[in-house]
């Protein structure tokens, strides 16, 4: 997607071209190709400027607005001829997106740890890990070091960042719906599972 970055410039050390730089870097590492106004061959005044941005906008597929963009009178503009244009408005800072990261960790697992399913591999791996979280008490870096290795897990199965996100969001939707035992009466340290007698037999 190519992507317009627009955000305060008037009134901020160096334009704010640093912002300008960190934001361009982190969108362009989740694959978009971003054009930045500070990237774009200054113009002279602020309306030349302006005038040089728009065309530059105007070839683009979505506007990603960094913070502050609200008391910009550029970015406003620019947002008010996005709107016009049916481009995307993204707002900065970007929420997780995980299909976008399972196909960067994809790319980076298949590179590293060469193709195929690797099952064996990879559970041995999330069993280490997870004798670490025990050892360690649970702390978060050992935690997602487990999340990883399972999502490394489920994009070799063969389902693709999307079918991953769908099964995620439908197995929770499908544990909203069980019944579990009151959490309080169960055994310290044991696995709490739902109650398998109000199934349906498959």
């Amino acid at each position: 997607m190519k992507t317009y970055l627009s955000g305060p410039m008037s009134g901020i050390e160096d334009s704010n071209f640093l912002a300008f730089h960190k934001w361009a870097a982190l969108l362009r590492a989740q694959g978009h190709d971003v054009v930045s106004p500070a990237e774009i061959q200054e113009a002279g005044t602020w309306e030349l400027c302006l005038r040089a941005d728009l065309r530059e906008m105007c070839n683009c597929d979505a506007i990603a607005l960094m913070p502050g963009w609200e008391n910009s009178k550029g970015a406003n503009l620019e947002l008010h001829v996005a709107h016009r244009l049916g481009m995307k408005v993204i707002h900065l800072p970007l929420q997780f997106d995980l299909v976008a990261h399972l196909r960067r960790q994809m790319a980076f697992s298949e590179k590293t740890f060469g193709p195929g399913s690797r099952v064996q591999g990879v559970c041995d791996h999330i069993r280490k890990e997870l004798i670490e979280v025990e050892d360690e008490d649970g702390p978060l870096a050992e935690w997602v070091d487990v999340i990883l290795l399972a999502l490394d897990g489920a994009w070799r199965s063969g389902a693709t960042p999307e079918q991953i996100a769908a099964a995620i969001t439908a197995k929770q939707e499908r544990n909203e719906t069980r019944v579990w035992p009151d959490w309080r009466t169960a055994p310290v340290g044991k696995a709490i599972e739902h109650d398998r007698t109000m199934e349906t037999a498959k």
